[in-house]
């Protein structure tokens, strides 16, 4: 007898699951070719767009057309992948081999290298932001490497000063592709320089009077709510420079906390929260150390929000013996840390938990090696064009 058509349907339909999976496992279906070649490139990238970022990233070395996918504004705009969540710290040393970089993968706690491409090799690593570096370049003379490494993308960009004293590249983290700017002045100059990777040009402007003197490169900007934020030597204050107004404000930040032998400002959250690192003590020395948060509102405040242990703090002085000129700080993922160029290790504090902790030091240094460390924070990040 001949089944029935609801009989049938089981046979061939979702009445039997089990059946119809034993059969796409054994004719899995495969779309022709032809097909493919068929469809116009704008309906290929949409399609393309919904693959997971590792599947991209490991068709990018199959053919031109997808390789150049990933360097295109437009295609990165419909991306529906998530950046890489995974951050490292970036570790660089005098002596260290120009032909990788040395990071720290935080969520695995671990070390590695990581092969950088032949043309950086000779290279210092300067600056780094937002999935970003910047190399000097022996040449051309007197220019800057900016790279992308997640996306081996690059840019020479020529300066317009000869040996600048202080670079600074500053990227906001965004959810479509951006650009970048780089902040440079000179110890022999009145004057500092901003380029705009968004018109591929330096603009010049006028240096705050009390920063003329600052030579020093651990107190370089940080980016907060449209300002580039400066600290100027004793008596310390903040200052801004508007960078859409172009113009110099001195007003920026509420009177800071009383009796500090030395201050650094760290900028988290994408450009969105901004924080006071200082020593507090007189004549210079420093007996603690704090960690302020700006507070919006009606009445701007400084709010403490971490302070260091004793018996860290007197690990720390020891370290940068009370020279503090050495001492510089990074944001990384929801962590303040305090760098010291003296010094193999990292001191972090866990804003969210109020912790704190020295990070090791990394197996790959020697002992002999003692001065010459700088910190960065490295998050790989697809948007940022170079």
């Amino acid at each position: 007898m001949a089944p029935s058509m609801r009989e049938r349907t089981s046979f061939t339909g979702f009445g039997n699951q089990a059946a119809g999976r034993n059969i796409a496992a054994e004719k899995p279906v495969v779309m022709h070719p032809a097909i493919w070649g068929q469809l116009p490139d704008h309906l290929l990238d949409r399609i393309l767009a919904l693959l997971p970022l590792p599947v991209l990233l490991s068709l990018r070395p199959t053919c031109p057309r997808f390789h150049s996918l990933l360097q295109s504004p437009s295609f990165l705009s419909q991306l529906h992948s998530r950046s890489p969540s995974v951050a490292y710290f970036l570790l660089s040393h005098p002596q260290f081999s120009h032909r990788f970089l040395i990071l720290h993968d935080t969520t695995a706690d671990s070390w590695r290298k990581l092969s950088i491409p032949t043309y950086t090799y000779s290279n210092q690593l300067l600056s780094c932001s937002s999935g970003l570096l910047c190399f000097s370049v022996s040449h051309p003379s007197s220019s800057l490497l900016v790279y992308n490494l997640l996306m081996f993308s690059s840019r020479i960009v020529r300066c317009p000063i000869q040996s600048p004293s202080s670079v600074t590249l500053i990227s906001k983290p965004h959810r479509s592709p951006h650009g970048y700017k780089i902040f440079l002045s000179s110890s022999v100059s009145n004057s500092f320089f901003l380029y705009d990777s968004d018109s591929w040009s330096w603009t010049s402007f006028p240096l705050f009077a009390p920063l003329l003197s600052l030579t020093n490169s651990h107190q370089d900007p940080v980016f907060f709510n449209r300002f580039l934020y400066f600290t100027t030597p004793e008596p310390f204050s903040v200052v801004g420079f508007d960078l859409i107004a172009k113009r110099w404000e001195t007003e920026v930040a509420p009177q800071l906390p009383p009796e500090l032998a030395f201050i650094r400002l760290v900028s988290g959250g994408g450009g969105e929260r901004l924080f006071l690192i200082a020593g507090i003590g007189r004549d210079g020395i420093s007996r603690s150390l704090k960690v302020w948060e700006l507070v919006d509102g009606e009445q701007r405040r400084w709010e403490e929000v971490g302070r260091l242990p004793d018996l860290m703090c007197r690990k720390f002085v020891s370290v940068c013996y009370h020279n503090y000129l050495h001492v510089s700080c990074i944001w990384h993922e929801g962590m303040v840390c305090v760098c010291c160029t003296t010094w193999s290790e990292l001191l972090v504090f866990k804003v969210a938990r109020g912790t704190w902790h020295w990070l090791p030091k990394c197996p790959m240094l020697q002992d002999k090696w003692s001065c010459g460390f700088r910190w960065f924070s490295f998050v790989p990040d697809i948007y940022a064009m170079v």
